[in-house]
């Protein structure tokens, strides 16, 4: 048999100093967090000979407890009026953060299951979720058959419920980032297409606008301003189909790195009408690890994007190899470059990004770029294959 606890211990060990309102600026919660917490949940879980284990979550703009876990031969531990009504004893001791302990049998709760208000011997233990003081879930177990939860147990349970508050802290912060990251995005890409784009449209009009005078005038001139335009809006056409490719999701869509560049080069070509050879073998870089593959695609991609949107090529030599321990990429353009020192200006965030991405594995990037003669990027990273 575990040591037994005493009610009034486990209520002098619980943290009931922070006895706050549920929390208002709660985030949702992804899917795939609750997949994660469910997974890890039943591995622990299984360990243990709880009759009942439930994981509930505080839903603030509904002011009720929504239950997203449940184990154990015992089908319910609560009613579902107790979680979804915030005069019941679980939602009471949700929102005053507190420790709750149920001795069974005890029909006077008539929130518990029928199962547990009668016939059942043991105890229920409910212990609250708290993020930064406060509660945002309650983890619930029960003992039957004259059992009774030991200190091994309450100590699991606060483990589990740190777990899963560190969890939330880290789900709600990285929908923060996503959310900044979202506003610069946008703002670079209406930036982008205000300078550029938006830009060269107005341009257009006005070359129209003029053909129209030159011809209610009886000017030739007219025809060649209408050349003009049509020029220019091949050229704003070239820039939007480059914008739409830049804005699809970037994937490796095979197993192999080149594979997934030559198909990323042909759609490539459709939109931009730009001319890509692609240098490399498969073998070159087979069963390179997913981290280096991922990098070095996203790398090639930004800098196809980038050669797209700024350089007004006609001609790319994409180039894949290895050499000394390295996996090395170049992706060479004869566009129009720029001068040293001020491409951040010009793309953003994407140098700062392929430079970020190769350097978090141990290797580097350099751009060389001479003004009407091109562009070569060059990215290397330790050639690491997959176990």
């Amino acid at each position: 048999m575990m040591e037994d606890f005493n009610e009034q211990e486990l209520l002098e060990e619980a943290d009931t100093s922070a006895q706050k309102p549920l929390m208002g600026d709660q985030l949702p919660i992804s899917e795939l967090m609750l997949q994660n917490v469910r997974r890890i949940l039943r591995a622990l879980t299984n360990l243990q000979d709880f009759d009942a284990f439930e994981v509930y979550f505080n839903l603030p703009t509904k002011n009720q407890l929504d239950k997203q876990y449940h184990t154990g031969p015992l089908e319910n531990i609560w009613s579902e009026e107790a979680y979804t009504s915030p005069e019941s004893t679980i939602s009471k001791a949700l929102t005053r953060g507190e420790l709750r302990v149920i001795n069974l049998p005890n029909s006077r709760l008539q929130e518990l299951s029928d199962t547990l208000k009668e016939k059942a011997y043991g105890q229920v233990l409910c212990l609250p979720i708290m993020q930064e003081g406060k509660p945002v879930g309650m983890i619930c177990a029960a003992h039957t058959r004259k059992r009774f939860f030991s200190n091994k147990e309450l100590d699991l349970m606060s483990s589990i419920a740190d777990w899963i508050a560190n969890m939330m802290e880290y789900e709600r912060r990285n929908q923060g980032i996503r959310t900044e990251i979202i506003a610069e995005e946008r703002a670079r890409i209406g930036m982008d297409l205000h300078d550029g784009i938006i830009q060269s449209l107005y341009g257009i009009g006005l070359s129209l606008q003029n053909a129209q005078m030159d011809m209610e005038h009886g000017k030739k001139s007219g025809i060649k301003e209408i050349e003009k335009a049509m020029a220019a809006l091949e050229m704003a056409v070239a820039d939007i189909r480059a914008y739409i490719l830049d804005l699809r999701p970037r994937q490796l869509r095979h197993k192999n790195l080149i594979d997934s560049m030559e198909r990323f080069i042909r759609e490539f070509r459709v939109n931009t009408m730009i001319d890509v050879d692609l240098h490399g073998s498969a073998e070159e870089v087979d069963r390179l690890a997913k981290p280096q593959m991922d990098a070095l695609y996203h790398i090639f991609q930004e800098s196809l994007s980038n050669t797209a949107k700024h350089a007004r090529a006609t001609k790319v030599v994409v180039k894949v190899w290895r050499v000394k321990g390295r996996v090395m990429l170049t992706v060479r353009d004869n566009g129009l470059g720029f001068e040293e020192g001020k491409p951040r200006s010009r793309k953003g965030h994407g140098l700062d990004n392929m430079q970020a991405r190769a350097e978090s594995l141990g290797g580097g990037l350099e751009i060389v770029s001479v003004r009407k003669q091109g562009t070569t990027l060059t990215a290397w990273m330790p050639y690491i294959t997959e176990e």
